[in-house]
């Protein structure tokens, strides 16, 4: 009994047994529910960017492996063509090597200058190949300028004279080794040597009419005779360079360096000079009519009986210069500088000699 005398009451047996969780709907109502959730997710209005992002990840995947397939095949037809070129090198230089067939090398020649053209890096490597069979084959020291050049040496000097310049290695060297070699009277006109070794080669009698020269060395060369009218040598080394009596009509000597080299009796009508190193050079007898040498370095030259008829000899430096029986007639002689170690012409009167060297 309970405080106050009421009896408790009891649960029944049946309220024992009834769950606290809500009744399970009927099967009508689930239906209803599943049906209004599909519903709702038929309508849900980001199918739309779903759908087109799902598309965008499938282009963007089959860019992918289409790009893949393009690589494997670029390396493929790179790797094709190394082993192509390869081949093409080799037969050139067995080629090349035919010491009893002239027509065989002459092949070789011409296969290797199509392959500098199809293959640009290889350039510098086949013209090497080139200078070394020009300096095996044809030696300074045995050279006979009289007789005519082989055919298969001016091939060299005529493929060597089109290549392509701009593809030398750095732009200041070449891949053109000439030096010690024999090209008397090869036909070298127009051709491109710029930055070219010919240190020491005996080009007597060549004709490089118009030809570039530019920079190129030409150290103790032999040029007797050469032709080189309107020639390009500007910046190069001509140092103790046997010119005698080569033609240099309009030639462009700018800042070339003439130290020590003979130029007796050659032809420098209207050739440009100019700031070119000509100390202790000899140009007895030669004819510089028309010449530029402004800033010219003529210390210790030798120009007895050349004639300078109307040069520009402006700022020139004629230190110890000899100018006996040289002829001045219209010469531009504006600020020159000499000392009293330099020999004028007889009765000849030059202008004040500028104070500063």
């Amino acid at each position: 009994m309970t405080m106050g005398g009421t009896p408790p009451r009891r649960r029944s047996a049946a309220g024992r047994g009834r769950s606290l969780r809500p009744p399970a709907p009927s099967p009508p109502a689930r239906a209803f529910r599943v049906g209004r959730a599909l519903r709702r997710v038929a309508g849900w209005s980001g199918w739309t960017q779903l759908t087109a992002l799902a598309t965008t990840i499938a282009a963007v995947g089959a860019l992918w492996f289409t790009n893949q397939s393009l690589h494997a095949t670029d390396n493929q037809y790179a790797l094709s063509q190394q082993v192509a070129v390869t081949d093409r090198f080799q037969k050139a230089v067995e080629q090349l090597a035919d010491d009893d067939k002239p027509d065989v090398r002459l092949a070789g020649i011409y296969l290797l200058e199509r392959l500098a053209k199809d293959s640009p890096q290889d350039q510098e490597t086949i013209f090497a190949v080139l200078s070394a069979f020009l300096r095996i084959h044809t030696k300074a020291s045995a050279c006979e300028s009289q007789n005519p050049i082989p055919v298969d040496v001016q091939a060299v000097l005529t493929v060597a004279g089109r290549r392509n310049v701009n593809q030398e290695r750095d732009g200041t060297d070449s891949s053109l080794d000439f030096r010690q070699t024999c090209l008397a009277r090869a036909d070298l006109t127009h051709a491109d040597l710029t930055w070219a070794d010919l240190t020491g080669a005996d080009l007597t009698g060549a004709n490089l009419n118009s030809a570039h020269l530019n920079s190129a060395h030409l150290t103790g060369a032999h040029l007797t005779g050469a032709h080189l009218n309107g020639a390009n040598l500007n910046s190069a080394n001509l140092f103790g360079a046997d010119l005698l009596g080569a033609r240099l009509f309009g030639a462009d000597l700018l800042g070339a360096r003439l130290f020590g080299a003979d130029l007796t009796i050659a032809d420098l009508t209207r050739a440009n000079l100019n700031s070119a190193n000509l100390n202790g050079a000899n140009l007895n007898g030669a004819n510089l009519t028309g010449a530029h040498l402004t800033g010219a370095h003529l210390t210790g030259a030798h120009l007895n009986g050349a004639h300078l008829t109307r040069a520009d000899l402006t700022r020139a430096d004629l230190t110890r210069a000899n100018l006996t029986d040289a002829d001045l007639t219209g010469a531009n002689l504006k600020d020159i500088y000499y000392d009293s170690d330099t020999r004028w012409p007889v009765a000849f009167t030059p202008p004040p000699s500028r104070t500063e060297r």
